[in-house]
């Protein structure tokens, strides 16, 4: 009687063996997931990009990511709650490339003033990511859309914006702390002075130059995206803003022919 009864204990404990052995097992042979979390991003954002270019970033949907990706909505919305998350990620993607180059303008072997001037002479498509670049800073920047985005990405848009920022305080308090620019007030107040200035008047022109040029594209005389000539009215705007600060070297004509000499060399204009 106890050996029957001992015998089924042993079956059982024997099969019960055999059963976490064999889950084990399973686990150990499971096949890996075929993308990793930051591919499986990837996938999201150039399915969206390209969801976007196909339609508007009104009327992409959530739904045409996943298929285009051809990923679950599961798995889409472990790395975006919403549309606006789409929209702020792809403006992340555009400021950390447009960081990029700014980066590497501002190493070019030029003064500061030109290197300003420069960045002004950029061909526009030299920075463009998506063709919708323009209308997503634009979303980027509205109320409603940073209003139902969610944390982790304006926080992450942020955190690019300011890193866009900082090429450029980095490369004036260099000026400033080397002798080229001398600042007879309080430096920081300057510094944001001379930027603000610089890039208003920048972001500006492009805003009327746009509507300019669209103007001109009805007749057949222009087209969009074409960089500043080096006589532009902007860049004299520009040379007469920088040249009211006080510089070691001024910006001169053959200053602004020079950086933009470089930017064809690096293939930037």
């Amino acid at each position: 009687m106890f050996q029957i009864k001992n015998n089924h204990i042993r079956m059982a404990f024997e099969l019960g063996s055999n059963d976490i052995n064999m889950n084990k097992r399973d686990k150990l042979m499971a096949p890996a997931p075929k993308y990793s979390p930051q591919e499986q991003e990837e996938m999201i954002l150039n399915a969206a990009a390209e969801c976007i270019a196909e339609t508007s970033l009104l009327d992409f949907t959530m739904s045409s990511i996943s298929k285009t990706a051809k990923l679950s909505m599961g798995s889409i919305y472990k790395h975006v709650q919403c549309k606006e998350d789409i929209i702020f990620a792809l403006a992340t993607r555009v400021f950390h490339f447009q960081s990029d180059i700014f980066k590497q303008i501002l190493s070019m072997p030029l003064t500061t003033p030109e290197k300003i001037a420069a960045i002004a002479l950029l061909n526009p498509t030299k920075i463009q990511v998506y063709p919708f670049d323009s209308q997503l800073e634009s979303f980027a920047a509205n109320d409603l859309v940073i209003s139902r985005a969610s944390s982790l990405w304006t926080d992450k848009m942020i955190k690019a914006n300011e890193e866009c920022e900082q090429v450029f305080n980095k490369c004036m308090h260099q000026a400033a702390y080397s002798g080229e620019l001398t600042l007879n007030r309080n430096t920081e107040k300057m510094i944001e002075e001379i930027n603000l200035g610089c890039w208003a008047l920048l972001m500006g022109y492009q805003y009327v130059g746009r509507i300019i040029q669209i103007r001109h594209i009805s007749d057949g005389t222009d087209s969009l995206n074409e960089p500043l000539a080096v006589d532009a009215p902007a860049l004299k705007s520009l040379q007469r803003l920088i040249n009211s600060y006080q510089w070691q070297t001024p910006l001169d004509s053959q200053g602004i022919s020079k950086a933009a000499a470089i930017l064809i060399e690096q293939q930037l204009r």
